[in-house]
C-alpha cells in the first residue's frame, strides 16, 4: 500500500532527487522546504499535513562552514530533529533521520554501526545530538526511528562546494585538477543507491535501527581523480596544496553488512559509473 511521506529539505541535493524518486514509486509526497517555515520552530511542524513517514533532510550540511558557525549547525540539525520527532509522536509516524559519519578515528578501517563514535567537527556533533534525541524518543515514547548514516553522497546536481562537482568542473576546463589535499580517502555512495536504501526503509518495519549507507570501498582524492580521468579519456594532473582541514578524517569505509541484512540492500553503482553519469549529464 502506498504511504504518505513528508520530506523536509526537499529543495536540497538529496531532497530533490528523493521527491522525484518517491513520486515515481507512487507515494503521496509532501515536499517541504524553507519557504514552508523554519523546522526549528514547533509552529512550523504544526502546519504540516499528517503523513505516515517523515524523511528529515532539512539542516546545515557543509562541514567547513560548521567551524565558522557551530551553534547554527547544532540548532538546525539537532533542534529541528526534536521537532520532527515530536510530530512523529503526535501522528504515530516513522522518522527516517539522515545522519552522518561520526566514527572514531581509532575505529577499524571498515566501520560498523556499533563502533565507537567521536564526532570530530561541529557538523558531525550536530548529527550526533540528533541521533541521541532519536534514540530517546524511540525508547521513552515508542517512536519508530531509522537512522541512516550515509557516507560521501554524490550525484547529478550537487553544488560545486563539494569535491566531486569541483573536480568535474575543473576537468571540463582542462587537465589540471587543483585540490586542497589529495590524501584523504572516502567511501563515495551514488545518490541512486541512497534513494533505494531510503525506499526500503520506508517499506520495512523498524522500531529503532542505525544503518550505514556506503559501498564498502574507499578512494583517496588522488585515486578519485584517476578514475575520473578514465571516464573522460585523459590523464588528469593532480595539483595538491597539501593543506589538511581541521580535524581531518583520513579514511572512511563503511561496513554495510547490517543494511544488507535488514533491508536486502546493496549498492549497485560503481564509482566509475557514477562519475560517468555526472560527466554525461
Amino acid at each position: 500500500m502506498s504511504q504518505s511521506i513528508l520530506v523536509t529539505g526537499s529543495n536540497g541535493f538529496i531532497g530533490r532527487h528523493l521527491v522525484e524518486d518517491l513520486k515515481k514509486r507512487g507515494s503521496q509526497v509532501f515536499a517541504l522546504n524553507r519557504s514552508d517555515g523554519d523546522t526549528c520552530r514547533s509552529e512550523t511542524w504544526g502546519k504540516y499535513p499528517k503523513a505516515d513517514c517523515v524523511v528529515h533532510l532539512a539542516g546545515q550540511t557543509f562541514v567547513p562552514d560548521s567551524w565558522t558557525h557551530p551553534e547554527l549547525f547544532i540548532e538546525s540539525n539537532a533542534l529541528s530533529t526534536a521537532h520532527g520527532l515530536e510530530y512523529c509522536r503526535v501522528h504515530a509516524a516513522k522518522l527516517i533521520f539522515l545522519s552522518s559519519y561520526m566514527y572514531s578515528t581509532k575505529s577499524a578501517l571498515s566501520v560498523k554501526e556499533s563502533d565507537e563514535l567521536n564526532p570530530v567537527n561541529p557538523y558531525a556533533l550536530s548529527k550526533f545530538l540528533g541521533e541521541n534525541i532519536c534514540r530517546y524518543y524511540s525508547e521513552f515514547f515508542g517512536t519508530q526511528v531509522a537512522i541512516l548514516r550515509p557516507f560521501n553522497v554524490y550525484g547529478i546536481g550537487q553544488t560545486e562546494k563539494f569535491l566531486i562537482p569541483s573536480i568535474i568542473r575543473q576537468a571540463r576546463a582542462g587537465d589540471e585538477i587543483k585540490v586542497m589535499d589529495s590524501k584523504p580517502s572516502r567511501d563515495y555512495i551514488y545518490i541512486d543507491d541512497l534513494l533505494e536504501a531510503i525506499h526500503r526503509v520506508v517499506n520495512t518495519a523498524i522500531n529503532f535501527d542505525v544503518l550505514n549507507v556506503g559501498t564498502g570501498k574507499s578512494y583517496s582524492v588522488g585515486e578519485l581523480i584517476n578514475v575520473l580521468g578514465m571516464v573522460v579519456g585523459r590523464n588528469l594532473k593532480v595539483v595538491s596544496a597539501n593543506t589538511e582541514r581541521p580535524s581531518e578524517i583520513n579514511y572512511t569505509q563503511a561496513d554495510i553488512t547490517h543494511a544488507t541484512e535488514v533491508l536486502g540492500w546493496k549498492p549497485r553503482w560503481a564509482l566509475v559509473e557514477g562519475l560517468s553519469a555526472i560527466w554525461n549529464s
